[in-house]
């Protein structure tokens, strides 16, 4: 009976060798792409930060001006805030608490809509990087491209962040 359990364990053993030699000859092309410089080469490249920034002037030459409006009224409260009656200072604190509370509200609204933008424009970019990966990768054979974040070594020959970045454009 002994007999019997070695030879089928060392049957399993070849017919395991024999599966996992044949997964490693599948995968047998394999590359890297450094997607983090690549994706920033390509927000420079599409001029991302400079469109988004002359999307938002409008609303960032608003914010400018109310905080303008702001520390000139701090300034003459400041200045001036002892010599005026109390309805004087009083109207004038009053319209400082309004131009804050607008200040903050259009501040944090432009944040949050430049952030939304930002990722959108994001996403667009990782999409089309990754379009550009998987063309590559069929156009030229290869089995596998990783992100060189996932590599511990590899060869620089395997480095396809030049070709994707070029097919890219």
């Amino acid at each position: 009976m002994k007999p019997t359990i070695k030879a089928a364990g060392l049957c399993l053993a070849m017919f395991s060798a024999s599966v996992f030699a044949s997964a490693a000859e599948a995968a047998q092309k394999v590359g890297y792409v450094a997607t983090g410089p690549v994706l920033a080469q390509m927000a420079k490249q599409s001029n991302v930060s400079e469109n988004l920034r002359k999307e938002f002037k409008d609303r960032i030459a608003e914010v400018e001006r109310l905080e303008s409006k702001l520390q000139k009224g701090v300034e003459k409260l400041k200045r001036n805030g002892e010599l005026m009656s109390d309805s004087e200072r009083t109207k004038l604190q009053r319209e400082l608490q309004s131009y804050d509370a607008d200040y903050k509200l259009k501040v944090g609204n432009l944040k949050e809509d430049e952030r939304k933008r930002s990722a959108e424009e994001q996403r667009k970019l990782v999409e089309k990087l990754q379009k550009a990966i998987t063309r590559l990768a069929k156009k030229e054979g290869y089995d596998m491209v990783l992100d060189r974040q996932a590599v511990l070594y590899a060869s620089p020959k395997d480095d396809l962040s030049e070709k994707v970045l070029k097919a890219v454009k």
